[in-house]
């Protein structure tokens, strides 16, 4: 015992504390960059030659590609258990091996995906200077990393730039291009070492003349004369410190923001680094300029300290009710003793927890309150069994020997049929089943060290705890036994008379009342919802505008947008502020990830808003997206407007529809009918699909006039690309961070009259407009364009209103006519998100409830030796659906996937009482009584233990069932599922399983019977020749 309790303190001590169990994420990304080029170039030239390469390496799971205007990225996903590190080699051999990238493309990045969980985030605005913001940004996340956070991102930090931009006709006028300007900057601003003097006395000898300023980069020489006149940069061109014009900013209402992800690694403790990052803010806020706020938004650790604390208010609570329970029906010694098991099984649970490598978080700590009552169940049958037998005259050390031996058999096989009820949660396989896994963990190792100190520990101390005088106790408890005994022995056993008497109606009787329960559930009475999302305090609205738009035109959208969600709190909420926070993202949609998590591009926004704590405030969360989607305003160019939901539970929207296998423009096509279908049903919105038109697409043709005058296709692109571009002259490292030397036209000339008057340079060194080398045509491409194992897709993808319909309904309806689209377009289609989650889950569940069957079965036989007893045993498995539905009906709530994983834990649960039960009814068979009286003196006898098992596990639970909190109310359906289903079970246990065992007998006496019938008439012998054989 006490070593239970050092081993539960050490891993107390030293677990990490956080929102889920860990995770791991094994991906590797691939990136590559192609500026200037259209999504259609970059998945043509780029993506299908990586997809080629590393769609068919050892261990891949899923390759999903993603083309854009610019680049291009491969995300490689491993099975489990893959080796990340010799993966990580196979891809950059992979990618080696392609040599048909295009030549103006970047180096590919390749790099692993290692995953950190968010802290919070820290905002810091203010009416200063980009690059002044930008200092302070980096200051604040240094300062961060310096006292211990892992990882701080910057989000609206641009890249700095130092821009040259050059009129057209000084080009000209010089005889120069874009790329002769950008070579003779690269090749004079340098450093470069220039080897040592040699000799006795050697020197190291450098040649420095690297520029890092727009100033200095003004002074280089461009042109030098015979005559000795020089032309200079800044001669001929404006050159200043900028930054990228395509980079993502941030925006507070009004000022100019830059936001910080601050995350941990998976080692780290929430709450600790949670407390780093709140103490290194409020010492920054000091040492900032006037006007400059930090801020500190969307802070995961304090949702993780409130579920937290929330779970252990109503594991105290529940610990409370069990102890209640414990002292009410057992002798306040032994009710003592029994309770001890309780804190003694979980430390022993937290110890093992350390050594699996589990942390403290809310699926483990609601494994602890599972357990709570469930742990103290074979204490109890051995504490209640000693008690007896000490009542009955035995002294205290022969009750207690008797109590451990004759409750050895039924308690090793509970103990074991619980475990088997709960491995199918090993089988659920992705990201839930690595989530869930944390509950049977902490359930198998809790049940052990339970079996442990039931066995080791607790029989020495009821041989102390049993030693007085049975006779004596206190008057209460005198009364309370008395009380109980006259209803044991007096309604209660003329119930199990009257059952086992008229045993078919009793078994008739329960299964009707079970088909009830199922057609409750079939007739859509009880509802299935696969995972409720909790109560959010995050809300995002995402906006796009049409192709060509101005980065000022979304963010005036976006003050638009942001403006109708104040007005929207203030009429749902005029007396209390209902907003915390909110921030202007522009050049990315936001998702579940924060922040670039979607998608991005010129003409992207979003809106970030953080509501108060959901305990804090009236309004729910679903009710404002409703006020603010009725308060949208109109907004000019707009091609889309989506709030999309921020979920708490698995990946993936309600409908998520694929369609894969045609070329861009088909599959556009059938997404845009696929979308006009699905939003004819009531109760769908926010529909987008994942093909996004993109810019206005100017295609070049070299024509045969061209190709006299010697410009080829490359040639010209080359030029053209310059042009717009810009050309690269230098990359060079200022301080933590690479500053780029861009040369391009004047941007302020750059139209499309300008295209064609632009000046390309021949192989002859003559200057020839651009119209008389090419034709050029407009087509319109794609934003985005996506691969998953190698087949072009689109998703379409929306959100449903639960109080309407269901995604699955939908779904189910859709199926037959999205068939009839794919077919009409040579496509194919599958169901993703939510949809393809449930139907692996559910299939992964159905396997594992499969095996927990046949091991129960299996343990069954082996304790009782009989191969009928065990189907006695579990045949009230069905029977806890009762409580089940009826249980949802009562308290409001639909089915979920967690009551789901709550029956295959009841299903163990109940079999713990059938042992109990049978078990003793054996013992009372061999002692030589008739079967009926033995059946109901068995279960007479037992009703206490009985009883008692299944109040503590109630008990412990009946706390959370109640919780009003929104953060608790997806676990509730579990919480119900077990209280209910038990609770109405065990009173069915009762009297149904006394009669399932005399209905045993009878299929026996019946199988007796008619053996007796058929074997003389088998064994007679023929009385002559002619009856033997017939003619």
């Amino acid at each position: 015992m006490v070593i239970m309790f050092l081993a539960g303190i050490v891993g107390l001590s030293r677990m990490n504390t956080q929102f889920f169990p860990d995770f791991g994420i094994d991906m590797v990304l691939t990136t590559v960059a192609w500026p200037g080029a259209s999504a259609g170039d970059v998945d043509a030239n780029i993506v299908q030659s990586l997809d080629r390469e590393v769609r068919f390496l050892d261990g891949v799971k899923n390759v999903i590609s993603t083309s854009r205007e610019g680049s291009g990225s491969v995300l490689v996903e491993f099975v489990p258990g893959t080796d990340m590190q010799s993966a990580l080699a196979n891809v950059e051999t992979a990618v080696a091996q392609v040599t048909t990238l295009p030549e103006d493309s970047e180096t590919p990045v390749i790099r692993r995906i290692v995953r950190y969980d968010t802290l919070g985030r820290v905002l810091l605005s203010g009416p200063i200077a980009e690059a002044e913001l930008k200092r302070l940004a980096k200051l604040v996340r240094d300062r961060l990393i310096q006292r211990g956070i892992d990882k701080v991102d910057l989000f609206g930090a641009r890249d700095e730039e130092i821009l040259v931009e050059v009129r057209p006709e000084v080009l000209r006028s010089l005889d120069l291009t874009i790329g002769d300007i950008a070579a003779r900057i690269g090749a004079t601003s340098q450093d470069l070492p220039s080897g040592d003097t040699g000799g006795g006395a050697q020197k190291q000898i450098r040649s420095i003349g690297l520029v890092e300023d727009a100033a200095g980069t003004a002074e280089i020489e461009v042109v030098s004369r015979t005559t000795g006149e020089k032309v200079l940069v800044g001669d001929i061109a404006r050159v200043t410190d900028s930054f990228d014009d395509d980079g993502n900013t941030a925006w507070l209402r009004g000022d100019f923001a830059i936001s910080l992800h601050v995350q941990r690694a998976t080692s780290a403790d929430a709450l600790d680094t949670a407390r780093i990052m709140r103490d290194t803010v409020a010492e920054l806020r000091g040492e900032l300029p006037p006007g400059v706020t930090l801020t500190v938004y969307n802070e995961a650790a304090k949702l993780i300290e409130g579920r937290i604390r929330l779970l252990v208010t109503n594991g105290i609570g529940g610990l409370v009710i069990v102890l209640l329970v414990l002292f009410i029906f057992l002798n306040t010694r032994v009710a003592f003793w029994v309770a001890l098991g309780i804190p003694t099984a979980l430390f022993g649970a937290m110890g093992v927890m350390l050594l699996t490598g589990q942390s403290i978080n809310m699926i483990s700590l609601f494994g602890m309150i599972l357990v709570l009552g469930i742990v103290v169940d074979d204490a109890i049958v051995v504490g209640e069994h000693a008690e007896m037998q000490r009542a009955r005259g035995l002294s205290g050390l022969a009750a207690a020997e008797l109590g451990a031996q004759r409750m050895a058999a039924p308690v090793l096989a509970s103990i074991l049929t619980t475990i088997a009820a709960f491995l199918p949660m090993f089988v659920v396989g992705d990201i839930i089943g690595t989530i869930i896994r944390a509950i049977p963990l902490v359930v198998v190792a809790a049940l052990l060290c339970s079996l442990i100190e039931c066995f080791l520990v607790l029989p020495g101390h009821l041989r102390h705890a049993l030693a007085g005088d049975p006779s004596k106790m206190l008057p209460a408890r005198a009364r309370f036994n008395r009380w109980f005994d006259g209803i044991r022995d007096g309604w209660f056993r003329r119930l199990v008379r009257v059952a086992l008497r008229r045993r078919y109606t009793t078994i008739a009787t329960a299964i009707a009342i079970l088909l009830i329960a199922i057609g409750l559930i079939a007739g859509g009475r009880v509802g299935f919802t696969f995972f409720p999302t909790p109560e959010v305090d995050v809300v995002f609205g995402n906006v796009k505008l049409v192709p060509g738009s101005s980065r000022e035109a979304v963010r005036e959208a976006l003050l638009k947008l942001e403006n109708a969600a104040y007005d929207a709190a203030r009429e749902l909420s005029p007396d209390e502020p209902l907003i915390f926070t909110s921030v202007a993202f522009v050049g990315t949609h936001l998702g579940a990830d924060g922040p670039g998590g979607v998608a991005g591009g010129q003409t992207y926004g979003s809106v970030f808003l953080e509501l108060l704590p959901s305990e804090e405030r009236e309004v729910r969360t679903a009710a404002f997206v409703a006020a603010w989607k009725a308060r949208a305003p109109l907004i000019a160019d707009v091609e889309s407007l989506t709030f999309p939901p921020v979920g708490a539970g698995p990946p993936g929207r309600e409908i998520d529809i694929r369609l894969f296998g045609g070329e861009p423009a088909v599959l556009k096509q059938a997404a845009d009918e696929v979308q006009s279908l699905v939003a004819s049903f009531p109760g769908i919105s926010d529909l987008e699909d994942t093909l996004p038109y993109g810019k206005q697409e100017l295609v070049l043709s070299l024509t045969p006039a061209g190709r006299a005058m010697g410009f080829t296709t490359e040639s010209v692109g080359r030029q053209v690309r310059n042009a717009y571009e810009g050309g690269i002259a230098k990359r060079f490292a200022r301080g933590d961070e690479e500053v780029i030397v861009r040369v391009q036209l004047d941007q302020q000339e750059l139209t499309k009259q300008a295209l064609q008057d632009l000046y390309l340079r021949g192989p002859t060194g003559a200057e020839v407009p651009l119209a008389e080398v090419v034709a050029t045509t407009t087509q319109r491409g794609f934003a985005t364009i996506r691969r998953q194992d190698g087949f072009r897709e689109v998703a379409v993808a929306g959100e449903v209103d639960e109080a309407v319909t269901t995604g699955q309904d939908v779904l189910d309806a859709l199926r037959p006519d999205i068939a009839a689209i794919a077919a009409k377009y040579n496509l194919q289609f599958r169901f993703a998100g939510k949809a393809e989650e449930q139907a692996q889950t559910f299939g992964d569940m159905q396997i594992g409830a499969a095996i927990g069957l046949a091991l129960m079965y299996i343990i069954l036989a082996w304790v009782f030796g009989s191969y009928w007893l065990p189907l006695s045993v579990m045949a009230i498995i069905p029977f806890g659906m009762i409580g089940v539905s009826f249980g949802h009906l009562l308290m409001g709530y639909d089915l979920t996937f967690l009551s789901m994983i709550g029956m295959l834990g009841l299903s163990g649960i109940l079999v713990n009482d059938s042992i109990v039960l049978i078990s003793t009814i054996e013992r009372r068979l061999k002692d030589g009584m008739p079967l009926l009286e033995a059946i109901e003196q068995g279960t007479t006898e037992r009703l206490r233990a009985v009883l008692l098992t299944s109040l503590t596990t109630i008990g412990g639970l009946v706390p959370l069932m109640f919780e009003t909190s929104t953060q608790a109310q997806f676990l509730i359906p579990m919480a119900i599922t077990i209280v209910f289903g038990l609770g109405i079970a065990t009173l069915l246990v009762l009297v149904v399983v006394p009669a399932l065992v005399a209905i045993g007998s009878d299929v026996k006496q019946a199988g007796g019977w008619a053996r007796a019938k058929v074997m003389p008439l088998a064994t007679r012998p023929a009385r002559n020749a002619t009856e033997a054989a017939p003619p």
